[in-house]
């Protein structure tokens, strides 16, 4: 065939091929990237679902829609849905298999993606995929508007109205409507967000983006360079209240586990604009003058843990708290924790700590954790130091100082402490003086030596504390005290009165929480009272479980001079009289039994102080037996009226204890309107003996309780009366006393006394024929 034919066939051919590409290439393109959509996805373990492919020749292919949903129970769930998607192809690198990027450009005009994650070992895609995610990264992209939601555990982050533009030969724009995170450590909003963007060698950068007042993303760059290996990094830098943050994260999840690297730093960030912005209760002052971190592992493989902390915080305040200078430095490695120093410096007042812990393998195990190290403090003003840590400073005051070691590990303890003091202040109590040295060992802390000073007051003890079981503790305790009611804050001197010291010794000996304690309380002109106690006192008993704890408690007084002992109501109750008796108490507190008898001779009472009754003289005599006892008398007189009473009280149990009382004279029933609740029992003379006869007053309730009631028993005759009959009609009223400022008068009447037989009457000249 001649040369000049075959040319001309030649290109005939050239020409129907180029004719049936552009015929057929809409087709080819669209159903051959449908399909390899629906491979790759299924490859990973998702489902493709694709609306529309348009592939007009030589121009961007358009996906109308693109939904892509992971259908893996046990993988990461994501939900991904494109609309209107462009995609410039290099069909160069596509057809010639020419390493390079497959996409020129990218352009979606919505994109909707939610990402879930509840376990952080799940597997989202495999290592072929991650490689051809990034050789689908494109060279230019632009996105006009996106919803993002990522939830990884109880961390959420939530991205609307986002568009982005990036491109490796012009600047890019970025801008967000609203970015939110809310995780347990930090919840925040961010809104409006504007910026610029630019993308090159796979890596995208974000920078000019002013987050908040005070908080200016200077840039910000996530790269996916290394995206086919498995590895992404973020590299940022943001203006932070007056400071800097300037951080490098990598990620990387080849292996079986992923891997993090994590460095970062701070400096000269203020803690005020800090607490401003986040919306704290309380304001926060201060500057975190420097700070570093460092980080490398995965939690879930705490064997190969690396991580460094060190922080230094100047001019700390906070409520009433203040520190000029906190600093903080700390390493992990090989499972342990090695505390490099906790410094704490607060005017004269310094803390320095220091030593190693080992890291623990669960969660219950930061609760009881493995540590050995030192601890050494100076401490000048007490009050001010206990602060930081919560407490009041009004409550502690003086100079302390501490010093010691102390190592807890395999769950053993030990160490050694020692504690000196001088004009201290604990709760209010002065203390001139305090020593004390404490041993921790394996099993117990034993008080080496405890002593307390304060003037002529001493207390001093030693003992142990067992660390195991059920904290059986032993040893002994001495107290001496000039004067007991100097450690009462609810006793008043009143005003313009000189009360009499009394003075107290008590001794205690203590063998597995079984307490054997004796003493002895000097009242002022009387004979001492003396006392000895035995109980069970067991580490964690409440007051409910003590009072049903086996006892015996003795008590004896010879003779107590009432005008000279010290009131310890307010109003006093007693003027003048002789207190005396014995009383012997066992079995339980709740249910007690009791022997011995009190006797009240010549007892003149304040006005006062019984404001509430109007008595101004009283004699008694009651005699305990078991569960009861019975008052043998008990004379009280008032200005007008003298009462000659008898009676018994039941205390089985001491929450519904039972007083009864019964007239040897008459007592009638004056009150004639009905009240609610009495708060003044008032008793008048009677001349005309019409109104209801009393046969026995009651009064009802528990000891450790409010609630009480009185009950009237009245009598229809005067023998029914002198029997006390019980069965006779009753009112009861409940008791508030002190409670309500209105005057709510019980109204008792009594038989006058006569003018004759006025002091032969008298409760005192009673007592004596007694």
């Amino acid at each position: 065939m001649p040369s000049k034919n075959r040319l001309f066939l030649l290109s005939g051919l050239v020409v129907l091929v180029v004719v049936l590409a552009i015929a057929f290439a809409p087709f080819a393109v669209s159903n051959g990237i449908r399909l390899w959509i629906s491979w790759a996805a299924k490859q990973e373990g998702f489902i493709a679902t694709i609306d529309q492919i348009d592939a007009s020749f030589l121009r961007p292919v358009v996906i109308r829609q693109l939904h892509l949903k992971s259908i893996r129970e046990n993988a990461l769930r994501v939900d991904l849905t494109a609309t209107d998607a462009s995609v410039g192809l290099n069909f160069k690198h596509i057809l010639l298999h020419m390493g390079g990027r497959i996409i020129h450009s990218l352009s979606i005009r919505e994109l909707r993606v939610e990402v879930h994650r509840t376990n952080p070992n799940m597997r989202a895609i495999t290592r072929r995929g991650w490689a051809t995610l990034q050789r689908l990264l494109p060279e230019n992209l632009s996105i006009a508007n996106s919803e993002m939601r990522v939830e990884n555990g109880p961390t959420l982050i939530l991205l609307r109205r986002g568009i982005l533009s990036a491109s490796e030969t012009e600047a890019g724009r970025f801008s967000a409507a609203e970015i939110m995170i809310a995780s347990p450590w930090l919840r925040q909003t961010f809104s409006q967000l504007r910026g610029g963007t630019h993308w090159e060698a796979n890596r995208l950068t974000v920078g000019g983006l002013t987050l908040s007042r005070g908080l200016d993303l200077q840039s910000a760059t996530a790269d996916f360079s290394r995206l086919g290996k498995q590895r992404v990094g973020v590299q940022f830098d943001v203006d932070v209240f007056g400071g800097k943050i300037r951080g490098n994260i990598s990620h990387e999840w080849r292996s079986k586990h992923s891997n993090w690297k994590i460095a970062g730093g701070a400096s000269d960030i203020s803690m005020g604009q800090t607490s401003d912005a986040f919306g704290f209760a309380d304001r926060v002052d201060g500057l975190l003058h420097a700070a570093n971190f460092t980080f490398r592992g995965n939690l879930a493989e705490p064997d190969h843990i690396t991580a460094s902390l060190w922080s230094e915080l100047t001019g700390l305040t906070w409520r009433n708290r203040t520190a000029e200078a906190i600093m903080l430095g700390a390493a992990v490695y090989n499972r342990q924790i090695e505390l490099q120093q906790l410094y704490i410096r607060q005017k004269n007042n310094q803390l320095v700590l220091s030593g190693e812990a080992a890291f623990p393998t669960n969660a219950s195990g930061w609760l009881s954790p493995d540590f050995r190290g030192n601890i050494s403090a100076s401490i000048d003003q007490l009050g001010d130091f206990v602060a930081l840590f919560g407490a009041d400073p009004d409550d502690f005051a003086g100079k302390i100082t501490i010093e010691g070691a102390m190592d807890t590990r395999d769950r053993k303890f030990g160490g050694h402490l020692a504690v000196e003091g001088a004009s201290l202040t604990f709760f209010k109590t002065a203390i001139d003086s305090l020593t004390a040295e404490l041993n921790l060992r394996p099993a117990e802390l034993e008080v080496e030596q405890l002593e307390i000073k304060r003037k002529n007051d001493l207390l001093s003890g030693q003992g142990k504390i067992d660390l195991s079981g059920a904290h059986n503790y032993s040893g002994t305790l001495e107290a001496r005290a000039d004067n007991l009611f100097d450690y009462f804050a609810s006793f008043r001197v009143p005003a313009g009165k000189t009360v009499n010291r009394v003075p107290v010794d008590v001794q205690a000996t203590v063998n597995s929480g079984k307490w054997d304690a004796r003493g002895a309380i000097q009242v002022p002109n009387s004979s001492p009272i003396s006392f000895t106690a035995s109980f069970s006192l067991p580490i964690g008993t409440d007051w409910n479980a003590f009072q049903l704890s086996p006892l015996n408690v003795t008590i004896d007084f010879p003779s107590v001079f009432l005008a000279k002992a010290p009131q310890l109501f307010h109003p006093a109750i007693f003027q003048d009289g002789i207190l005396s008796g014995s009383i012997s108490l066992s079995e339980t507190l709740q249910h007690p039994r009791i022997g011995g008898d009190v006797q009240l001779i010549n007892g003149k009472l304040s006005g006062d102080g019984w404001t509430s009754f109007g008595f101004t003289e009283a004699g008694s005599r009651i005699a305990f037996a078991g569960n009861r006892a019975s008052v043998e008398f008990l004379n009280v007189a008032t200005k007008d009226v003298d009462l000659s009473l008898r009676g018994e009280i039941d205390f089985e149990d001491i929450n519904d204890l039972t007083i009864r009382i019964s007239g040897a004279t008459p007592i009638f029933d004056l009150t004639s309107t009905q009240v609610d609740c009495v708060n003044k029992i008032k008793i008048v003379p009677a001349v005309l003996m019409l109104a209801p006869a009393v046969a026995e007053f009651e009064l009802r309730g528990g000891v450790f309780k409010s609630g009480w009631t009185a009950s009237l028993h009245e009598a229809t005759d005067f023998e029914s009366l002198a029997m006390s009959d019980p069965d006779g009609a009753a009112r009861k009223f409940p008791l508030c006393l002190g409670t309500s400022p209105e005057e709510k008068t019980l109204l008792l009447g009594a038989l006058p006394r006569s003018e004759t037989g006025a002091e032969t009457s008298r409760p005192k000249k009673q007592e004596k024929r007694q």
